[in-house]
């Protein structure tokens, strides 16, 4: 980033091949829309690149690029006319830490009832999932879904590190409670 901010164009081309993908996942995560996530992984490079020239590296880049792409996600969210509480946040068939949550069967492993119940599952995960309120889902997201550690969660979402654990603590009690409910139903 201080490259691309000092005017080489190959820095950003660099920026951009290194994270585009964690950029995409991490909108599609917030918007559970593929289309919705490309647009706002445009809109989190043009915002990325408008603030080259004022960027200063106080934490690592990742970090500060996740906070752009959080704010630029709610944004679209909002001009989109999402009230940002009631999104899903994964990609069809995809867990909460990037894998599925559930073994999907193999080749020679194609019981139709037991599809059906994956799917089913995951359709429940990712529901209960976009149940969540925006700052728990956020923080579930970056933590469990992109790898971030609690510091650098508590940095892109201006909370403390204490307050981060705690939304991850209660983000997995809200899951365990609405799924727990679907399996006993």
């Amino acid at each position: 980033m201080l490259l691309f901010r000092d005017g080489s164009r190959e820095a950003f081309e660099e920026l951009f091949a290194r994270h585009h993908r964690a950029v995409v996942r991490f909108a599609w995560r917030m918007t559970g829309d593929a289309s919705s996530a490309e647009e706002a992984a445009q809109e989190i490079f043009l915002r990325i690149a408008r603030a080259a020239p004022t960027y200063r590296p106080t934490a690592k880049f990742t970090t500060w690029m996740y906070t752009v792409a959080r704010r630029a996600t709610l944004n679209y969210l909002r001009d989109a006319g999402g009230d940002g509480e009631t999104v899903p946040i994964l990609a069809e068939g995809e867990g909460e830490d990037g894998s599925y949550p559930v073994q999907l069967p193999g080749p020679d492993d194609r019981n139709p009832e037991r599809m059906v119940w994956e799917t089913q599952l995951t359709e429940r995960f990712r529901a209960a999932l976009g149940e969540l309120p925006e700052g728990h889902r956020a923080a579930f997201v970056l933590n469990r879904g992109d790898g971030l550690s609690y510091g650098e969660v508590a940095q892109v979402l201006g909370i403390s590190v204490q307050a981060v654990k705690t939304r991850i603590f209660r983000a997995r009690e809200m899951l365990l409670s609405r799924l727990s409910k679907d399996v006993s139903a």
